[in-house]
Order: C-alpha cells, then sequence, then structure tokens
C-alpha cells in the first residue's frame, strides 16, 4: 500500500470518529472502551467530547502533510510515539480501544516507512539508470 494513500485515509478514519464523539459520545465511549455495552454516564460526555479536539487536529496535520516522502517520515516518528502513548494510555486506564488504535498505529508506521523507503530506492535506481 502506497503511504500517500495511508495518510489520507487513516486522517478520515479519525476524523470521522471525532464526528460520531461529538454527536452521539456513547458510540466513542464504546468504542474507546471495546465494551459494546458499557452505559455513557451523563457528566463523561464531556470527557469523551473534548477528547475530539486533540485526533482533530492530529486528523487535520496528518491529512495535510502526508502527501510527500520527507514529511511522511516525520509524521511516522510521530506515529511510533503516539502509538506508544496510546498503549500506555491503555494500560493505565480503562480504554482498551487505545491499545488497539496503537498498536494501529505502529503497524501503519512500520507499513509507511517501507513505502516511502522502496519508493526513494526506485528513485535512485531510476537516477542511476538514466545518468549512463
Amino acid at each position: 500500500m502506497n503511504y500517500k494513500l495511508i495518510n489520507r485515509l487513516d486522517p478520515i478514519g479519525y476524523l470521522g470518529l471525532t464526528l460520531i464523539g461529538f454527536i452521539m459520545p456513547e458510540i466513542s465511549y464504546k468504542i474507546f472502551l471495546f465494551d459494546f455495552s458499557a452505559e455513557l454516564a451523563e457528566n463523561q460526555a464531556m470527557i469523551i467530547r473534548s477528547t475530539g479536539i486533540p485526533i482533530y487536529f492530529a486528523a487535520m496535520a496528518f491529512f495535510l502533510l502526508g502527501g510527500n516522502a520527507e514529511n511522511g517520515k516525520q509524521l511516522n516518528l510521530i506515529r511510533y510515539s503516539g502509538g506508544l502513548g496510546m498503549i500506555a494510555f491503555a494500560v493505565f486506564t480503562d480504554f482498551n480501544g487505545y491499545f488497539l488504535f496503537g498498536l494501529l498505529e505502529i503497524s501503519l508506521a512500520v507499513i509507511t516507512g517501507a513505502s516511502i523507503k522502496k519508493e526513494q530506492e526506485e528513485a535512485s535506481n531510476k537516477y542511476t539508470t538514466e545518468d549512463l
């Protein structure tokens, strides 16, 4: 899979999750917990909605900056650290969905890193064959 496609689709998923969190926070709560029988208390709705702001900001940054290889490398650093942060957050809270999101982000960082490396190798091979 191409890193440009991943850097466009991944933020769209998070933007969708943010939108769902603002409109129907109980669904996001169930996704974050991975417990689809959980009931959202009235005072917890604001907490779920407040998580949407940083997710929205990060998703828009990924969406806008993910088009070239150099930005893709920098975004991978954010993916690795963000994935580790989400895993740590999941360990210390009941939000088990963050564990899966963290693993997903680390996996996407590995896949996009390989895609960027492959594209750069192909570009350098093309350059050397044209010189001859």
